[in-house]
């Protein structure tokens, strides 16, 4: 090996130990100012009210304050197109819905599901059911599911979103039911409640924004459309119990923009993770009829490499049945 070269290798050896130790540095003393977290629902909304919780918990774990961008709108997507544009330094987060997955197979976006994120913390999943009105008809889903095969498209449902996932789930759970019901999408959870309270509509699909209203005798679900039974109803059977083998996988989580240094990935997933366990995070969870999806950056990344794919197929069954262009 020549002189020169051994200098260079000594030098660019130098240079590289530099860069490291600035880096480790700069994650050491990060966070040093609020972050900004990015959640793309409404104020007040069930998402708000968890994620808030969680984020309060976060901030005092990393001595820091955690600000709430409230977004709404896009189908639950605009957190995710906000990073974008973010620099990846660890104070722009944002939430992500499964939706995420399902809109680049549908439309035009700005990201990439599979390259764009730094996927921090899977948090936790909606629990979505069929409710009716307390004074429905039907005591149980199979009066209910009876009732419908007599009088096709006669029975009036409602779910959020014209191509969201309430309103796919519900189209799903009637093809596998046998039956037709005369769907109508929503603009948001509230109005599927107001329409459905209203008497506008018999039935529809709804998460936790259906829990006052259960508690308040005004509601209840006939069946929950989980993939097992969930810890508020344990009486409640799900609809695969009853052999409607249809379930909504339907998560949200943490994210940053792509690039981010991996010790400020582990020291924001380690203060969410903790924020997620507390008793804070855990009594909104059980408010919304919601449990922990917890899984750490590597497997939230494969979680959703796994669901890119599977709302790839689901997009395409949609379109063959006429519920997309």
């Amino acid at each position: 090996m020549t002189t020169s070269k051994r200098l260079w290798l000594r030098r660019t050896g130098i240079l590289g130990m530099g860069v490291a130790l600035g880096l480790n540095a700069w994650s050491q003393t990060f966070p040093s100012r609020p972050i900004r977290l990015v959640v793309p629902y409404a104020a007040g909304g069930p998402t708000d009210q968890h994620v808030r919780a969680v984020a309060d918990e976060a901030g005092k774990i990393l001595k820091q304050g955690i600000t709430i961008d409230n977004r709404p709108g896009a189908n639950g997507s605009l957190g995710a197109a906000a990073m974008s544009s973010a620099t990846p330094d660890g104070y722009t987060l944002a939430i992500v819905p499964s939706v995420i997955f399902r809109e680049p197979h549908m439309t035009k976006v700005s990201y990439d599901p599979l390259t764009s994120f730094s996927y921090i913390t899977l948090l936790s999943s909606y629990a979505f059911g069929f409710a009716v009105k307390a004074d429905a008809p039907w005591k149980n889903w199979q009066e209910f599911a009876a009732d419908a095969a007599k009088r096709p498209r006669m029975i009036n449902a409602g779910a959020t979103g014209a191509v969201g996932t309430p309103r796919i789930g519900l189209e799903e759970a009637a093809e596998a039911a046998r039956i037709e019901l005369n769907s109508a999408p929503f603009k948001s959870d509230v109005d599927v409640t107001n329409a459905l309270l209203g008497g506008h509509i018999d039935a529809a699909v709804l998460t936790g924004v259906a829990m006052p209203h259960i508690e308040a005798g005004k509601m209840r679900y006939l069946a929950m459309m989980t993939e097992r039974r969930v810890k508020r109803f344990p009486d409640l059977p799900t609809l695969k119990e009853l052999g409607v083998d249809v379930w909504v996988d339907s998560s949200y989580g943490l994210v940053g923009p792509r690039g981010m240094e991996p010790a400020v990935i582990r020291q924001i997933h380690e203060a969410f993770k903790a924020a997620l366990e507390s008793p804070a995070s855990v009594k909104v969870m059980d408010q919304l009829n919601q449990s922990s999806s917890y899984k750490g950056p590597e497997d939230f990344r494969q979680y959703a490499v796994q669901s890119f794919h599977i709302e790839r197929t689901r997009v395409e069954k949609l379109r063959q049945r006429g519920l997309l262009k």
